[in-house]
């Protein structure tokens, strides 16, 4: 779990920053972001306060269960994609030996 803190609230900003130090990530790296505030962007955002993800006051195994279930929510399921991607690497291996078959036809 990598996640960026971008909190208004001073006091929340360094309480999070010293709750998940070992957390920690920069906004480009970071799973997802965690704010007192609403924002637009492109990362999936936890949002601490009234009618956030977590309300306030909260402790720091309070922090770790919500963000971990938060995480978890994010991941896709790509169980399903198994049998697709087999069926397109099947038909890629097919198209790449008919255009070999076509290019030796063209030399020989």
């Amino acid at each position: 779990m990598k996640a960026f803190i971008d909190c208004d609230c001073e006091i929340l900003q360094k309480t999070l920053e010293l709750f998940l130090k070992d957390h920690a990530a920069s906004a480009q790296d970071c799973d997802f972001v965690i704010s007192d505030e609403p924002q637009s962007l492109t990362k999936p955002l936890f949002l601490i306060g009234e009618d956030g993800d977590l309300a306030l006051p909260f402790s720091k195994q309070m922090l770790l269960s919500r963000l971990e279930d938060f995480q978890s929510s994010l991941r896709v399921d790509l169980s399903g994609y198994d049998a697709a991607e087999a069926e397109i690497c099947a038909l890629f291996d097919e198209f790449k030996a008919k255009i070999i078959e076509i290019l030796r036809r063209q030399d020989g």
